[in-house]
């Protein structure tokens, strides 16, 4: 508790709702043993499901200048990545990671394999038994990211959605952001969000299944399976300040000043 001997003005009403982040989960994504990549602190692995793998770049060396160097494509961020077939890959965590019924950030790092792809893809997702929580996925027919968060766990649930115009061909580093106390979801994509990219939302529910990379729910159960790579993936409660938003993707911790 906190008591001042004054007025205090909105902006630090504001400021003293919010708690300060706490790390839930860092997977840079390097590494798999057995089909199961770690969180760097020891919490909750991600387990590979068929058409995942662990991609490994060239190491130290510049095939330019090596002649015994691989020519093996780059990792997004450091030595490793995810790579999913777009078919049937994903990874997941058994349990929810953040609560999807308060404040939380997550952040990412992915490259589509394809610079037009033909349907929607999902990078991230946390749901329940009948429906996302919360999506992040590709749209080709508006060439945006878009966060989907649905407003119950119910078939066909009314959905609210924001999004960023971003043309796919290069890696594109994103963080979605649940505010609670402002009652506001928020998609950033390379650190920045526009106006469409935020909308205010009332309709938080406490998902129950696990955090899914590469893939979603649909009508027909699970879908929208990614095709590309994906890194750096990085979960906190509470909401991170933009600047942390901006240090996210460049496989170090953020700030969590």
């Amino acid at each position: 508790m906190r008591v001042y001997d004054r007025v205090v003005v909105a902006a630090e009403v504001a400021q003293l709702a919010q708690r300060k982040p706490t790390r839930l989960g860092h997977w840079s994504l390097e590494n798999a043993q057995d089909g199961v990549s770690p969180e760097l602190y020891d919490g909750a692995p991600l387990k590979l499901g068929g058409g995942a793998a662990i991609h490994r770049g060239p190491g130290g060396c510049i095939s330019d200048f090596d002649p015994d160097c691989p020519q093996t494509e780059y990792a997004l961020v450091g030595d490793g990545d995810l790579r999913l077939d777009g078919t049937t890959g994903f990874a997941a965590t058994d349990e929810p990671v953040v609560d999807t019924d308060d404040s939380f950030t997550l952040g990412v790092v992915v490259r589509l394999a394809d610079a037009e792809p033909e349907r929607p893809m999902t990078v991230l997702s946390q749901g329940g038994a009948n429906g996302d929580a919360f999506k992040v996925r590709y749209d080709p027919a508006t060439y945006s990211w878009q966060l989907v968060v649905t407003h119950a766990d119910e078939p066909g649930a009314a959905e609210t959605v924001v999004g960023q115009s971003v043309w796919p061909d290069e890696p594109q580093r994103l963080a979605v952001v649940h505010d609670d106390a402002t009652d506001r979801i928020t998609l950033y994509v390379n650190g920045e969000a526009t106006v469409d990219a935020s909308a205010s939302f009332r309709h938080a529910w406490q998902s129950t299944g696990g955090l899914q990379i590469g893939r979603g729910r649909t009508a027909d159960g699970w879908g929208e399976y990614l095709r590309g790579s994906v890194d750096e993936v990085h979960a906190f409660s509470g909401v991170l300040s933009q600047v942390a938003i901006q240090q996210l993707g460049y496989g170090a911790e953020p700030c969590l000043c």
